[in-house]
């Protein structure tokens, strides 16, 4: 589903990423874990076109995005939600979750929507188990 191979990515002449490879199989969710400057939002980032890839391949159920711009690629179905200071404060956390889908018709937002939220009596809980936790 998405494979991200050999994938270099500068900021001028600083290299912020070395030759990573990850392979991502539709159904798994997958964490990055690293330090902070280990490279976890330039990778997210470098896959949604900005930065562009130096160098390697990402590609999206076969299509290859590196030469693509970020709103071509956003309307694939790829989309980075915010965290932090980044995210919009007038709006809920789900709110929040719901406009990484913005280029989705309703019915496609809503199907990895209802695979992942569960909701129960206290509210709605997170129902998602990670299966790779990825380190460089």
């Amino acid at each position: 589903m998405l494979e991200i191979n050999n994938v270099n990515t500068h900021y001028g002449q600083i290299q912020a990423l070395h030759d990573v490879s990850i392979d991502i199989q539709k159904g798994e969710i997958v964490t990055l874990i690293g330090a902070n400057g280990a490279g976890k939002t330039t990778l997210m980032m470098t896959i949604c076109g900005d930065p562009q890839a130096s160098s390697g391949q990402i590609r999206f159920d076969g299509e290859e995005l590196s030469s693509l711009n970020t709103p071509e690629i956003m309307r694939k179905g790829l989309a980075i939600v915010p965290e932090g200071r980044r995210v919009f404060s007038g709006m809920t956390v789900e709110e929040n979750l719901f406009m990484g889908s913005y280029f989705r018709s309703k019915e496609d937002a809503e199907k990895p929507y209802s695979t992942y939220w569960n909701c129960s009596p206290s509210g709605r809980t997170l129902q998602a188990t990670c299966r790779y936790h990825v380190r460089w």
